[in-house]
């Protein structure tokens, strides 16, 4: 496995370098922003190109990155997650408060509580770009958590167990989940990417020094060699 970070001190390849080179082994992509036509992005489309196995495929980054598969693919998967509509104009009786989330590749860190009802006819056309795209619209039930999730730890304790399952479902390292806490327990709203300066780094290169430490005892038991220490 060859680890692409920008972080020098826990990369095989910088996403740079990498991208300019043919694959051959399977990569694990290690950034903090795998938004569609983004470094992280890119770098997973260069390791598929070459038929090698990626973490995260493009595949898992589009499940998780837009709203509606997130949503449909956490609950398959046994995770709590709320009722959402998508929409592009206000249709109908809609309840408040609510959360929307912009559908669309562009936005970014979209999360807007609309609490009145003549804003929302505003904002949703502002964030589907003139009903160009849908916007995922989630009822306000709980108290609203932004957590980074980082190979599955949680920046929330709280929060620890779910973010372990989440990661065992959609399989992307490192990322911000919006999540609303109520009486039913944790209930999953929208996957973007983190911030680099909210990512606790010293986790990261822990678990990377743990699938290091794997793959290099995983390459002696190949060879025949017991790993000591």
């Amino acid at each position: 496995m060859i680890i692409v970070s920008e972080d020098e001190d826990d990369s095989d390849s910088n996403p740079f370098l990498f991208l300019r080179q043919p694959v051959h082994d399977s990569i694990l992509n290690i950034n903090h922003d795998y938004r569609y036509l983004r470094m992280g992005y890119y770098v997973s489309a260069h390791a598929e190109t070459f038929g090698v196995d990626v973490t995260p495929s493009c595949a898992e980054i589009m499940d998780a990155y837009r709203n509606p598969l997130l949503i449909e693919k956490a609950r398959r998967n046994g995770m709590l997650t709320g009722d959402y509509r998508l929409l592009v104009s206000p249709q109908g009786e809609l309840r408040l408060p609510v959360l929307l989330f912009a559908v669309n590749p562009f936005t970014n860190n979209s999360m807007k509580v609309v609490n009145s009802g003549e804003k929302l006819p505003g904002m949703i056309k502002k964030m589907s770009y003139d009903a160009r795209f849908p916007v995922s619209l989630h009822p306000l039930t709980g108290e609203v958590l932004e957590i980074i999730q980082i190979f599955g730890e949680s920046t929330n304790e709280e929060t620890s167990e779910f973010t372990k399952k989440f990661f065992e479902i959609f399989n992307i390292p490192i990322c911000k989940l919006v999540v609303q806490i109520d009486d039913d327990g944790i209930i999953l709203n929208h996957c973007e990417p983190a911030m680099k300066k909210e990512v606790d780094w010293d986790i990261v290169h822990d678990k990377v020094h743990e699938i290091k430490k794997k793959r290099y005892e995983n390459s002696l038991l190949c060879r025949g060699i017991q790993f000591q220490g």
